[in-house]
């Protein structure tokens, strides 16, 4: 009975999530469409199954139920899921290629008398995308060259892959198992959307948890820009000055990764082990983030309100409130703390520190100021 409610949760999630896909697309983010399917094909019949089950209704229609050989395609629609995922690119061409196998297969299994020989073609077609698979996921997990935006994102991929990768071999086992076994094919079914309910409402609860699962990468830039409400909103959306005509083919040249660079600047500004080892500056940025220094200079010239130079003093600064607001002066002086956060000298520190926060050092430390720090600039 409890799976059975669980199965009827599992197949609603798993379509609402779909419709939402489909009905809040984001111009910044490409739809895994196979993983529309997989939501869709999983939610319809584990919903339709639980209203049968429970007694909603006396009989329901499942295509599975009058062509077993449908789930042939399932493998297919796994692999391509993991290959858009990973790489992100998609030629549709290439991708109905793996479809035509399915396909030649299902119309002939309708005349088809030896099911044994099915069974055994689906057991090494089966094993033989899942092979690939762990070769695309193995390739992923140990690549070495990441953007900042990307190293945010590869912990919750990176899990994501691992939940996705289970699902599709016990789905495999599962699918081999019920195909050579004696028993029943309907009760095979049964069972599998039983037990398989559990581990789709672990993947569904981890999709609430980690929202970059079904918004991609806007969803990260947004939440970014969001938690930048008490720090420094230094940069712009659109163009602060016009743009010279020497400047605009290495405008066209990173026109569309203009978020992500200034995405992966602000990433930078929260990662300690730069904030205590490195001056930004367009050189150390350009080595860090693996992109060119000239594509640095422009981001800075038109999209930042600061001089490269101001902008690496902000930093220090705000290093240096959020190590004061942590109780670092208790126990070590001023210079120390300048020096912790890379200024030259204690007169360097002092200076920077009062031009942006508008008080001193020790002004600041005994709680002169109590409202807001900062009068951040509006984002454009």
């Amino acid at each position: 009975m409890f799976l059975d409610l669980l199965s009827l949760l599992v197949g609603f999630l798993c379509l609402f999530i779909a419709v939402f896909m489909i009905c809040n697309p984001s111009k910044h983010h490409k739809t895994n469409v196979y993983f529309i399917v997989i939501l869709f094909v999983v939610g319809f019949q584990r919903l339709i199954y639980a209203i049968e089950v429970l007694g909603l209704v006396e009989e329901t229609y499942s295509p599975l139920k009058k062509v077993l050989s449908i789930g042939f395609y399932f493998v297919p629609i796994y692999y391509l899921f993991f290959r858009r995922l990973i790489h992100r690119n998609a030629k549709l061409k290439n991708e109905l290629l793996h479809f035509i196998l399915p396909t030649v297969w299902i119309l002939k299994s309708i005349l088809f008398v030896d099911f044994r020989i099915g069974s055994v073609l689906f057991l090494f077609y089966s094993v033989f995308y899942f092979v690939f698979i762990l070769i695309m996921v193995k390739n992923f997990i140990y690549r070495k060259r990441f953007s900042m935006l990307d190293k945010v994102e590869y912990r919750a991929v990176k899990s994501w892959l691992f939940l996705m990768v289970s699902l599709v071999f016990l789905s495999i086992v599962f699918a081999n198992y019920f195909l050579f076994s004696e028993s029943n094919s309907q009760m095979n079914l049964n069972s599998a959307y039983r037990c398989s309910s559990i581990f789709w409402f672990v993947i569904l609860m981890y999709m609430f948890k980690n929202p970059i699962m079904i918004f991609g990468e806007h969803y990260l830039l947004k939440n970014i820009r969001l938690n930048e409400s008490t720090e420094f909103l230094v940069w712009s959306r659109k163009l602060l000055k016009p743009m010279e005509e020497k400047d605009k083919v290495v405008y066209n040249t990173i026109a569309k990764r203009i978020d992500f660079i200034i995405s992966d600047i602000q990433i930078l500004q929260k990662s300690l082990p730069m904030l205590t080892t490195t001056t930004f500056t367009t050189s150390t940025l350009s080595k860090e983030l693996i992109m060119p220094k000239r594509h640095l200079e422009f981001v800075f010239k038109y999209y930042c309100h600061y001089s490269i130079n101001d902008f690496s003093n902000l930093v220090k600064v705000n290093y240096a409130v959020s190590l004061i607001d942590g109780g670092y002066l208790d126990n070590y002086t001023v210079a120390s703390l300048g020096e912790k956060c890379l200024f030259n000298s204690r007169f360097t520190f002092s200076k920077n520190f009062k031009k942006f926060i508008g008080i001193s050092v020790i002004d600041y430390r005994n709680g002169t100021v109590k409202s807001k720090l900062f009068s951040a600039r509006a984002v454009v």
